[in-house]
């Protein structure tokens, strides 16, 4: 079952009647006169005074009409002919703005009632404020399905939304306060619409185009996909076309217009992620000072779900709900202009996670034959399910499913070697989740008994087990259990050690086995053992009771 947590409230699009062009403006501080011309084609039966009455703001336009056509005969008003029209003198009526689709921290001011949480679908009237936080995202859609993405920390004020009577053209005046737009304006003909977002730095006007803008710290980044902008102020103007971008300083003409970074390469980056949260490499971009990861629930990217900028060529996302996404990855140069993105689809399925392993810990040592298994519990009603690989062979030596309560044995002997266990979580309805990362135990066997020989004149042989896997043994030998200062240390490559030129007493031995791999195993129990004295030859003692007889 897919976890619709934090998921994206959308609403189905629209249809709206349809702008043959619409125009858009990036403002600084103060509205602009905007120079436009709808070209309208004649219909039968159309004459100046109808068209005047039915589109203009007054019937004495109809006269100007004349005038700017160079018509003389008003009777002679062909069918099919092309009328200029000035924008200004097109009657305009309330336009719908639609809040199209809402994600996280996202509030709506309206009227003089407080600010609320946003609600997809609604309208938005003049003077309404958008605000979102940290984690979110709000689309606007317009009437001829021209969208704008408002993104994380922003905030925005739409004065006014009116279109015109003829041919859809219209007037949208929205001021951006603070945070970044993503637009995608479309362009559908000629009617002398005006778009205009209000900025501190800059005006950009576009006619349809896709591109970026952003607004903070008094700069104005613009950065143009598709298309044309142009960017101005009092103090100078700027063309950017497709694939260059320009910064904007407050009081300062624009900035130097630039080439946009090319889109990173997502070579390497996994279809389906399984960690959260998400820290994958990507391959460095020239240029790059920082990167920045964007993730929505469809291609159209109407709400952005999450959004991170990391200054290393990494891919990140935090708490992410399992389920589709669409990824969008873009790179920024040392002016903080972001570049072209590259998209591809990603999966996530992190649930249910994996618990946290107890026992065997990391690099332990068991001589146990059949180790018991522990780990943390999430939920009572989830089983998990145990793997425990060989290291050396890669091959399962064991898998089972147990209940959350259970603490399990290996269900066979383990035979002495390293083997890397793991386990994963089983939820009743959405069903196993994915593998937590393996830790390393070592099954050994007990350290070797030394069974000694007899000794004899200070000589004696000492015997054990050959260990499997084993590259040779370290005895000691010394005085006592401490070994501090042992009398033999030594290495042997056989499971025998033949010992000389002890004096006579008691001495504790212990044998520890060194793997094939390097790896040191325990000691073994302590044995004991004497050199008893060394017996006097019967010649000495006959030599012993001469001496006495002769005294």
């Amino acid at each position: 079952m897919r976890n619709t947590r934090n998921m994206p409230t959308l609403v189905p699009g629209r249809k709206h009647q349809k702008c043959l062009e619409l125009g858009f403006v990036l403002i600084a501080g103060m509205p602009t006169a905007w120079a436009a011309d709808f070209i309208y084609t004649v219909q039968p039966g159309d004459h100046p005074w109808n068209l005047a009455q039915r589109y203009l703001k007054r019937p004495a336009f109809s006269s100007r009409l004349l005038h700017l056509n160079q018509i003389a005969d008003d009777h002679r008003l062909m069918p099919g002919t092309r009328l200029r029209i000035p924008q200004e003198w097109i009657k305009l009526q309330s336009a719908q703005v639609h809040l199209l689709a809402v994600y996280g921290e996202t509030s709506l001011g309206q009227g003089s009632g407080p600010p609320r949480a946003a609600v997809p679908g609604e309208l938005l009237q003049a003077n309404a404020v958008l605000r979102t936080g940290a984690s979110g995202s709000a689309t606007l859609g317009f009437a001829d399905d021209s969208r704008v993405l408002l993104g994380h920390d922003s905030e925005l004020r739409m004065t006014q939304a009116r279109s015109g009577a003829l041919g859809g053209a219209s007037v949208v005046e929205l001021v951006l306060l603070q945070g970044s737009l993503e637009n995608q304006i479309t362009p559908v003909g000629n009617t002398g619409g005006r778009f205009e977002i209000q900025t501190p730095a800059a005006v950009a006007a576009v006619r349809g185009t896709n591109f970026r803008v952003r607004t903070q710290r008094q700069q104005l980044h613009t950065e143009v996909l598709n298309g044309t902008v142009a960017v101005s102020n009092a103090r100078g103007k700027a063309n950017a076309g497709a694939g260059q971008g320009l910064v904007t300083e407050n009081n300062q003409p624009p900035g130097q217009v630039m080439a946009l970074l090319p889109a990173p390469s997502l070579d390497g980056i996994p279809e389906r992620v399984q960690r959260l949260p998400i820290d994958l490499p990507l391959p460095g971009l020239a240029g790059a000072v920082a990167y920045r990861t964007q993730l929505a629930p469809d291609a159209s990217f109407s709400v952005v779900v999450s959004d991170e900028t990391s200054s290393a060529p990494r891919l990140r996302a935090r708490d992410l709900p399992d389920g589709n996404y669409i990824l969008r990855v873009r790179a920024a140069d040392a002016q903080g202009l972001e570049g072209h993105f590259s998209q591809r689809a990603l999966t996530v399925q992190a649930r249910p996670e994996p618990p946290l392993l107890i026992a065997p810990t990391a690099s332990a040592v068991t001589e146990l034959a059949r180790p018991m298994f522990r780990w943390t519990q999430a939920q009572p009603h989830w089983r998990y399910r145990l793997q425990i690989t060989d290291i050396a062979s890669g091959t399962s030596q064991d898998e089972q499913v147990v209940d959350s309560d259970v603490s399990p044995l290996s269900q066979r002997e383990l035979p002495a070697g390293q083997y890397s266990w793991r386990v994963a979580a089983i939820d009743p309805v959405k069903g196993q989740g994915p593998w937590g990362d393996g830790q390393m135990f070592r099954r050994v066997l007990p350290g070797p008994g030394v069974t000694p020989t007899e000794a004899v004149d200070g000589e004696l042989n000492l015997h054990w087990s050959a260990q499997p896997q084993s590259a040779h043994y370290h005895l000691q030998v010394g005085p006592d259990e401490a070994f501090a200062t042992p009398q033999v240390d030594a290495q042997t490559d056989l499971p025998q050690y033949h010992l000389s030129g002890l004096a006579a007493g008691a001495y504790q031995v212990r044998v520890r086995a060194v793997g094939t791999d390097g790896y040191v195993g325990p000691w073994g129990s302590t044995q004991r053992f004497v050199v008893p004295q060394a017996q006097q030859p019967w010649w000495s003692l006959v030599l012993v009771l001469a001496v006495i007889g002769l005294l």
